[in-house]
């Protein structure tokens, strides 16, 4: 998943979207078998057929393949990354949301792009990911308010706003991997302190949509700590 979404951002150039889904497809076959050393020596309820498991543990890459031949045959025929391709269709991206101020970011920003006509039949909460689609697994489960944050914080970096710096290389995607994961984690504190602006205009903006309570607080070298905008409750 991780050499997917770095390649969205013109990483992994030297691999197509198509070697990318099959090496994902054969990692995950190997995680599952190796999940499954071992039960042999394990009562398990008869109900429970092992043998069957595994045949759909092997059969796991050519049916991926099967499911992400179209979208990965498209995805490599458009040439550039899928981050510069939505900026040149729709000409949002860094610059024009850098201009987006708070209170009600997200808002702010769905209104430029809800009058897109490609996102006219989506709802803000589904292009976000804070309500699942319906062909996703257990859609009908409402996602934790970590889930939440994190697919917020992750849509409005991959928009532009305040977008992490040189996501095609490994280093920093993982960076920035890393930057949404302890915003998401950030969610059950009362205080969130930090000095990367980009991280903490993000955050601020993911807690004051989904309401979380959490007060960013960013520290800059040689000034006092600033509040961003109070996400907190009165």
């Amino acid at each position: 998943m991780s050499e997917m979404l770095m390649t969205f951002y013109g990483g992994q150039s030297d691999k197509s979207f198509g070697e990318i889904f099959q090496q994902g497809s054969v990692d995950l076959q190997k995680y599952m078998m190796e999940a499954l050393e071992g039960i042999d020596e394990i009562a398990l309820d008869e109900t429970i057929h092992i043998e069957s498991i595994k045949k759909l543990i092997a059969d796991l890459p050519a049916l991926m393949s099967s499911q992400s031949s179209r979208v990965a045959e498209e995805l490599d025929e458009g040439g550039e990354s899928p981050v510069s391709e939505f900026e040149a269709k729709t000409g949002i991206g860094p610059v024009i949301l850098k201009n987006v101020k708070p209170p009600n970011v997200v808002e702010k920003i769905w209104q430029i792009l809800s009058g897109i006509e490609e996102f006219s039949g989506i709802g803000i909460e589904t292009f976000f990911g804070v309500k699942p689609r319906s062909f996703e697994a257990d859609s009908d489960r409402e996602r934790t308010i970590q889930e939440k944050v994190n697919a917020v914080y992750h849509q409005l970096n991959f928009l532009g706003y305040y977008r992490d710096s040189k996501m095609k290389k490994d280093r920093r995607f993982r960076a920035s991997f890393s930057d949404m994961t302890h915003a998401g984690v950030a969610s059950f504190c009362h205080f969130f302190l930090c000095r990367d602006e980009d991280l903490v205009m993000k955050a601020a903006a993911a807690y004051e949509y989904l309401g979380v309570n959490t007060r960013v607080l960013h520290y800059k070298a040689y000034k006092k700590m600033q509040p961003t905008a109070d996400t907190s409750a009165d």
